[in-house]
């Protein structure tokens, strides 16, 4: 009972921490990964010393890392990896081989052995996705070219991340860890392979059906638990299947429950992470050594800047979207602190130098919110002429219809509905957005629509009708999937970004599907049509033959979507298509002849 009370203490020291702490941090300005390093700095050795025994908190700060990589394999659904197969394998690759040689070449001249300053450059070529993630979101550029990017190449180095540390493990096995045996490893690995593909998802199916919300989330919870201790007993690191158990499941119904499900426990884990490193700060180093280690900091986070900044120029992102890609990924990563301890503990290099990576790599992520902050001043001040503060409105007015995504395509519904006398609740994610509609007298609220607490705090529990406008096809296909499984009264009318959006629609059941552009298209031909000489009723016509042939050929191939002759299937459609669209242009048009027919007889009468 003693210990469990110990553990419950300093869990609830680690908390107040984190609740006194990371919001000053935050409305300061300073970031949240920031504050959770400066909370861990009041609790550790050098501040209040309240960090003793806390082994348990360290184990549950692991699963900190271990449930961010099993939310980025389910973020790798095979279609998703493919679409960005460029930005994962060759700017990730690409990013990874400049960078850990130029670190590697800097620390070998500095004095190092090959083996050390080879583990050092390839921990130091690594980025915090925790951070890079954070804050793509606080600003609304995960879509953007620069987003993408970014995201590639850190779901390359958290994939990279993992065969790196257990490298290590073999290079120099921990003393009192668990050996690793490759037959034991390659049997974990295909046990994880197994139960993810044939088992985990039977289960969730039926606690789904059988369960409440709150048994979903511990069925989650255990199967990230369950994985990391199978991997953890085989000597393999925990991430390892976590990150394959993420994506087996990510082509699965349950994907985008889990991701809102596990989303709170990683932040607060993940949080836990950065206190313990924080605590663990050699801060007597730091006040010896400073001139040294602020120099080394600087040359770290400038060279890599401006190889970040050259890489893009290679890749060929936008120019105006290359200082972005380079501060997103100019800090140091979480994952660089686990190759340090693991390299200290099996004596690639001493304790001094593990002290000094980790300075270095804390301090860039305490660095990398301040240096992204002066940015948003400097390009709000010279450039876009506004700063994004928005933040997650909770006071919004409930009503029947809830649009979320006020873009072109919102606008239009929205504006629709209000001629109608239906006034929506509107949401969406980009402030400037907002403000420049709340100028025309449209109140927009601020938030995510695809976060739960979001759908309810907007009324989803009583309202009729949502209607999804958002432009990225992800975050649609994930409101709509949390409004199902949420509020299975609500009918949902919803935008589809191309066919294939379409087709994903439906499969979830959505019905009230509208095609973008596909309705001004035809409307535009039809009247090329008539410019061109075609009578104005044989050319409505005409559009609307080819809207109902193209709707009717599109249910009847859904099916068969995934067939290997699909295109060469598609092609023959569409020739099908234009020929009996040809042939009813030959047919005889008996409305014209019943309309000249009028016209004789109204001649013949003067």
């Amino acid at each position: 009972m003693h210990g469990e009370i110990n553990i419950l203490f300093y869990l609830m020291i680690y908390l107040t921490a984190m609740v006194l702490v990371v919001p000053i941090a935050k409305r300061l300005g300073l970031g949240v990964v920031l504050g959770y390093l400066l909370a861990g700095l009041a609790l550790g050795p050098n501040g209040f010393r309240l960090t003793e025994n806390t082994e348990s908190i360290n184990t549950l700060a692991e699963l900190g890392v271990v449930l961010m990589l099993f939310t980025i394999g389910l973020e790798l659904d095979g279609q998703k990896l493919w679409d960005m197969r460029h930005r994962v394998f060759i700017f990730g690759a690409l990013q990874m081989v400049v960078c850990a040689m130029a670190f590697f070449g800097a620390t070998y001249l500095l004095g190092m052995n090959p083996t050390a300053a080879l583990i050092i450059g390839l921990a130091l070529a690594l980025s915090s996705t925790a951070v890079a993630v954070q804050m793509m979101n606080d600003r609304n550029l995960m879509n953007t070219d620069a987003g993408k990017s970014v995201f590639g190449v850190l779901l390359f180095q958290d994939m990279a991340a993992i065969p790196l540390i257990i490298a290590i493990g073999l290079l120099a096995p921990v003393a009192g860890a668990t050996q690793f045996n490759a037959l034991n490893a390659i049997g974990a690995v295909l046990a994880v392979i197994f139960i993810g593909r044939y088992l985990i998802r039977y289960m969730l199916r039926w606690v789904a059906q059988n369960g409440s919300r709150e048994l979903f989330v511990g069925t989650a919870l255990l199967l990230v638990i369950a994985v990391m201790e199978l991997m953890t007993s085989v000597g393999v690191s925990a991430g390892l299947g976590a990150f394959l158990a993420g994506i087996l499941l990510a082509s699965s119904e349950y994907r985008h429950e889990l991701e809102a499900d596990l989303n709170p426990f990683r932040g607060l884990f993940l949080g836990l992470f950065f206190i313990t490193i924080g605590s663990s700060m050699d801060i007597p180093l730091l006040l010896s050594a400073w001139p040294r280690i602020l120099g080394l900091l600087l040359a770290y986070m400038t060279v890599k800047f401006i190889l970040l900044y050259l890489i893009a120029g290679i890749v060929r992102i936008q120019a105006r979207e290359r200082l972005t890609f380079a501060l997103m990924l100019g800090q140091g990563g979480e994952f660089a602190f686990v190759v340090g301890a693991l390299a200290v503990q099996g004596k690639l290099f001493n304790v001094q130098q593990g002290a000094w990576l980790n300075l270095i790599v804390a301090l860039s992520l305490a660095a990398s919110p301040l240096l992204i902050k002066l940015f948003d001043i400097i390009n709000a001040r010279y450039f876009t002429g506004k700063e994004d503060n928005a933040t997650m409105d909770t006071d919004i007015k409930q009503r029947e219809v809830i649009v979320a995504g006020f873009g072109r395509f919102g606008q239009i519904i929205s504006r629709l509905l209000f001629s109608a006398g239906i006034r929506p609740t509107v949401l969406d994610h980009d402030s400037s957005t907002i403000e420049t509609m709340r100028k025309f007298g449209y109140k927009v609220y601020f938030g995510d629509a695809a976060r739960l607490d979001l759908l309810e705090v907007a009324g989803a529990a009583t309202a009729k009708l949502l209607v999804v406008a958002v432009e990225d096809r992800e975050v649609c296909l994930k409101i709509i999937h949390l409004a199902q499984r949420h509020f299975p009264h609500l009918e949902i009318a919803a935008r589809a970004y191309d066919v294939s959006h379409y087709y994903d629609l439906r499969k979830l059941g959505v019905t009230v599907i509208e095609r973008e552009l596909f309705e001004g298209s035809l409307r535009l031909g039809r009247e090329c049509l008539r410019i061109m000489g075609m009578d104005a009723y044989e050319a409505r016509e005409l559009t609307n033959s080819f809207r109902d042939k193209n709707y009717e050929f599109m249910h009847k191939n859904e099916s068969i979507r995934e067939d290997k002759n699909f295109a060469s299937i598609i092609r023959q459609g569409r020739e099908e298509l234009e020929r009996q669209l040809q042939e009813e242009l030959n047919l005889p048009k008996v409305g014209f002849e019943w309309q000249e027919k009028l016209k004789r007889a109204a001649d013949e009468k003067l």
